[in-house]
């Protein structure tokens, strides 16, 4: 036999036996992949007086310890009941919802009755799989009853966005291997542990699926030690890169100097008060800040934010910075600040509102906007969009800042001719301004003018309700509607 046939069959055999590892490690990882079921209450902004509509959806999990699974937030929010299955048995057992991270897309279940899981053995988690290395995809795609498996190559990692929440980015794991509707909190393996959990694809992208390295798994089950979900950190910083010489000259910087230059922190940061407007960030956390803004983390570049990914609420950051001319170290806490409370997907919230007149209004956050359909983005009122995400770019604090719109009304004589005003940003009420549902019901309520006014924040609109007359028709005008409550605060 030449040197050639010898090394063709040499990998013949190579190739044989690690197919023959992973066909032999099939029943341990199958046995504890399960397939969730969930029937969910959806909440409708729209009518939020209505319990909602009630759904089914399929995903995946899978064991990690003796009575816990892990899987999707989005494979089981507003869930009102949730069944798991396992492997080739078709006794569905109920479970019940232990924690949820949103920011993260990840969740965790138990069973109601942990004898069955303890037949399961907890898959081990690994650490980053290497870029073009395989990988396997394990879940229940499709809903369908038997376990899939596919194969892909790690193609990228990068910071990449979390479709669940809309707001957050973490680090993700780009793979051409199969992640479909119900694979969503599967497994993906590598030398038969886990490196990930599979939650998205790209509409735009063939053969493209994404999944949460453990990393980010490793952050959630950390935080949830103390029996409290806290979430992910925020700097709360505005930055602007510093890529042209132009502006690190004008900063002060020397030839060997790197780092982004902070444009303003946000209202309830932790670093609100520790830096200010013009300073260069050059480090945090002992990762040198490049001029793009980006670090280097094992080899790859990523947004310099990722260090404080790595960190749990609570702990300690360090950064280096320049304050011309001086070149300064700051450390402090981070604290439990979310830096964008009305802009992201809202979950296991019912909708507030108050009707007063059979007028209908509710706060100005993401939901709110969803009720002009599927293409929100572009089909709602500029001033609403400016108010939910460019004012807040100009004014620094205006994140914490509520805002109450006229979302609908329902059609009455004593309400006649005003659906001209409606999805617009209340202004004041009776001369009081108002920010939130109980400003305005304090405002209405407390009234003793022969008139309501409702003054609009855009365009100096008007609305003039007669205060007898309103209130002679508000509970007929619930009746007639089927509302059963005029208010949710």
């Amino acid at each position: 036999m030449n040197r050639t046939k010898k090394t063709v069959t040499a990998l013949s055999l190579l190739f044989v036996l690690s197919q023959a590892t992973l066909v032999l490690a099939q029943p341990q990882i199958e046995n504890s992949v399960v397939k969730i079921v969930t029937q969910y209450n959806l909440f409708d902004w729209y009518t939020p007086w209505n319990s909602g509509s009630t759904s089914k959806g399929t995903g995946s999990g899978f064991v990690i310890s003796k009575n816990r699974i892990l899987t999707n937030a989005h494979v089981v929010h507003d869930a009102a009941l949730l069944l798991v299955y396992f492997y080739n048995d078709p006794t569905p057992y109920p479970a019940r919802l232990l924690s949820i991270g949103h920011d993260c897309d990840l969740a965790v279940l138990e069973l109601k009755d942990p004898s069955r899981i303890r037949k399961a053995p907890a898959l081990e988690f690994d650490g980053l799989p290497p870029l073009q290395s395989q990988v396997y995809t394990y879940g229940y795609p499709a809903g369908g009853n038997l376990l899939s498996t596919t194969a892909g190559v790690v193609s990228r990692i990068e910071i990449h966005s979390y479709v669940h929440s809309s707001q957050d980015q973490h680090l993700a794991i780009q793979t051409d291997a199969a992640i479909n509707p119900g694979n969503s909190g599967g497994p993906v393996m590598q030398n038969n542990k886990v490196v990930g959990v599979a939650f998205q694809g790209i509409d735009q992208l063939e053969n493209t699926g994404f999944f949460i390295p453990t990393e980010v798994v490793h952050h959630f089950l950390t935080d949830l030690e103390d029996g409290t979900y806290d979430g992910f950190p925020e700097l709360g910083i505005h930055y602007a890169s510093m890529d042209n010489p132009a502006s690190r000259e004008y900063a002060g910087m020397h030839s060997n100097e790197s780092g982004v230059r902070v444009e303003h922190t946000v209202c309830g940061c932790s670093a609100e008060g520790l830096l200010m407007p013009g300073d260069i960030i050059t480090t945090i956390c002992n990762y040198d800040v490049a001029n793009d803004g980006t670090i280097d983390w094992q080899g790859l570049r990523l947004p310099f934010q990722f260090a404080i990914d790595l960190l749990q609420k609570g702990d300690s950051v360090t950064l280096q910075y320049i304050r011309n001319p001086n070149r300064e170290k700051l450390a402090f806490t981070l604290n439990h600040y979310n830096p964008n409370p009305f802009l992201a997907n809202l979950y296991e919230t019912k909708p507030k509102y108050y009707i007063y007149a059979g007028l209908v209004f509710a706060p100005l956050n993401r939901e709110t906007l969803k009720t002009y359909g599927n293409q929100w983005s572009i089909k709602a009122r500029a001033e609403l969009l400016y108010e939910a995400f460019y004012r807040p770019l100009e004014e620094h604090d205006f994140f914490d800042t509520p805002h109450v719109i006229q979302i609908r009304k329902l059609n009455h004589a004593v309400n006649a001719e005003e659906s001209r005003f409606l999805y617009n940003v209340v202004g004041s009420v009776n001369g009081k301004e108002i920010s939130t549902l109980e400003d305005l019901v304090g405002a209405f309520e407390n009234n003793t003018n022969q008139q309501h006014l409702i003054r609009f924040k855009y365009g100096n609109k008007l609305t003039v309700i007669d205060a007898k007359k309103g209130d002679a028709a508000h509970q007929n005008i619930l009746t007639q509607y089927g509302i059963p409550k005029d208010r949710n605060l």
